[in-house]
């Protein structure tokens, strides 16, 4: 059996490693010129000798579920051992997501010296890494099965995997269902901890001297996921809005990334962490980051292309609008189904991308700690008419950033720096924020504490958390650390599912009809404007003047011929009339710097890098 797919494993990476090669232009990542450290907020993870695969399978009465965190759990002893030194081997858990199967076989090509030792089962690993000294014995908990729905709060949620996930660092144990004992003790491994009856808060109480500061995971019970980079880095892990949460929040130390989703209320979960100056990242259903992310520190990011401001043809006076999709804070996205995975058509691999200018948001500062391959492969994919925009370093408010501590503002200027540095290695030069009030006094000097770290942002882009087209296109005007003034733009339009009720919100058709109206009635042209476009609202295909038409229902929406992200962006541009322009994020930003301060602008195209 385990010649046969040692067998396969080899053919895997033949395959692979040809598909990679026929399909990728010559890459730029190399080894050198490591990154400033200072500029990370993700811990690194020492690069390891060799690779070892394993994959869950469907061979026991036992749920799914707990043979995945099972693995999870030997994954992350496996990639502790290699921080400590004291191993050189990292488990890689399959998975049928081609992304994340690519990003490994790129990771394999930019590192080449990288040994593949086979493909084992589970169990298989349990015993190497046992006899190695890597896995002293097992932590005991009890699956969650309480009443409600993932990423609820739910009443009666049973938490002593997280117990488990927390301590299994620390006492360098694999995590067990009640319901896999028996085999842990066939196995021949000893009960260190039974956390079936252990909460949380005693878990934090009793041990938060021993955990890292310096991150923290917060994981729905009933997910696996992310528990290997957790064990990894001695986080410890939470769930829910109880006590603990707000006083683990408190003891973190500032500017630290939130592994995971906390669920329950978005506004609310991001808030706190906000308020304690942390990093929320959206990571709650990645794979395999501690491999991904293994020796990224030292890789050099291929270059976004941007936009030359020397092509605008000034000449050209129309009104102009630029789309911007939502959600680029969001790494699992990124790391697991954007690009190529089941809902492809939708977004890049759509295959009408490029036909009309795009913004793309997205979170390259945070993958280029995670995931520098996923970075590289939208680099490398990138048409002419695709901007990248960074959503925001991270998930927080900067308008709430820190406010619950002394000195926030050093707290944001400390972040927005190394937000900058990572978005100067990739070419990023626009920054969007989700903001509670775009225009409260707090959202201001967030503002300017940002921009003041930076020299040569083009631009801000804002939208509220409730009704994120609130700003109605209103500008601010800030300054950078060399007193160039930067625009603060908020988004004017929102293409959003069953909003049409809305004033400036709505189906692309609504959209598109009220983009024409404000020109057309407009006393200060040309107007420049943007259109926040919700990537998870679907919509159908219906020409005609029913502004209502485009609207669906979202459940089996993809079943029903919906569609989402791209697509609807097009129909909406498409309704405009030649007088109204689409262009790209960076065009838009060029011609609202002119417009605003001709004589700084010129001077600043004159010397911007081509």
């Amino acid at each position: 059996m385990f010649k046969f797919r040692l067998c396969a494993l080899s053919a895997w990476v033949c395959l692979a490693a040809t598909i990679c090669a026929a399909n990728e232009p010559s890459r730029s990542i190399s080894s050198s010129s490591p990154l400033k450290e200072s500029s990370r907020w993700w811990p690194a993870q020492v690069l390891p000798n060799a690779l070892v695969r394993t994959r869950v399978r469907n061979e026991s009465a036992a749920p799914r579920v707990v043979y995945e965190m099972l693995v999870q759990s030997v994954a992350g002893l496996a990639a502790k051992a290699v921080n400590d030194g004291r191993a050189d081997e990292m488990v890689w858990i399959e998975t049928d997501n081609p992304d994340e199967e690519d990003w490994c076989v790129r990771l394999l090509k930019r590192h080449p010296e990288l040994q593949i030792r086979g493909s084992l089962d589970p169990w298989f690993l349990v015993d190497r890494y046992a006899k190695q000294g890597l896995i002293q014995g097992y932590i005991l908990y009890r699956m969650d099965r309480s009443t409600g729905q993932i990423n609820e709060h739910r009443p009666e949620m049973n938490c002593s995997v997280n117990v488990a996930t927390s301590l299994a660092g620390l006492l360098e144990g694999i995590i067990v269902d009640e319901s896999l004992e028996p085999q842990a003790k066939t196995h021949g491994l000893k009960m260190l901890l039974d956390a079936r009856d252990k909460t949380q808060a005693w878990c934090f109480d009793a041990y938060k001297d021993r955990f890292n500061r310096a991150i923290l995971c917060t994981q729905d019970p009933r997910k696996p996921h992310v528990r290997d980079v957790a064990i990894a880095q001695k986080a410890f892990t939470a769930y829910g809005s109880n006590a603990v949460t707000p006083a683990v929040m408190k003891w973190l130390a500032p500017l630290s990334p939130i592994l995971g989703w906390n669920g329950g209320d978005e506004f609310q979960t991001t808030e706190l962490s906000s308020r304690w100056g942390h990093i929320q990242t959206a990571t709650d259903w990645c794979m395999n980051l501690p491999v991904l992310m293994a020796g990224a520190e030292n890789t050099v990011q291929r270059r976004a292309k941007n936009f030359d401001p020397r092509t605008i043809d000034w000449n050209d006076t129309r009104s102009a609008v630029s789309f911007i999709s939502t959600d680029g804070d969001n790494v699992q996205w990124f790391e697991g189904n954007f690009f190529r995975s089941s809902d492809r058509k939708n977004f890049w691999s759509n295959p009408e991308r490029g036909t009309i200018p795009f913004g793309w948001s997205c979170c390259f500062t945070q993958l280029a700690q995670l995931c520098p391959d996923a970075i590289d492969y939208a680099v490398s994919t990138q048409s002419p008419n695709d901007g990248f925009i960074e959503w925001g370093g991270g998930y927080y408010f900067p308008d709430l950033f820190g406010s619950d501590r002394s000195n926030r503002w050093e707290l944001l200027a400390q972040h927005a720096s190394r937000t900058w540095a990572m978005m100067q290695k990739d070419n990023s030069r626009v920054i969007g924020f989700n903001v509670a009030k775009f225009d409260a006094p707090d959202a201001r000097q967030a503002y300017e504490v940002f921009a003041r770290q930076t020299d040569g942002l083009l631009a801000i882009l804002v939208f509220q958390y409730d009704r994120y087209e609130a700003g109605a296109g209103t500008v601010f005007w800030v300054k950078d650390h060399a007193g160039v003034e930067v625009p603060v733009v908020s988004a004017r339009y929102a293409i959003w599912n069953h909003t049409n009720g809305r004033s400036r919100a709505g189906t692309p058709a609504k959209v598109a009809r009220e983009i024409r109206q404000t020109v057309e009635g407009g006393t200060q042209l040309p107007r420049y404007d943007w259109v926040i476009a919700h990537v998870w609202s679907w919509f159908k295909h219906a020409p005609g003047l029913d502004e209502n038409a485009e609207e669906m229902p979202q459940e089996n929406a993809a079943g029903e011929g919906g569609a989402r992200g791209y697509a609807p962006v097009a129909w909406c541009a498409a309704r405009l009339p030649s007088s109204i322009r689409t262009v790209l994020p960076e065009e838009l930003i060029w011609r609202i710097r002119m417009q605003h301060n001709s004589q700084q602008t010129r001077k600043l195209m004159a010397a911007w890098p081509r």
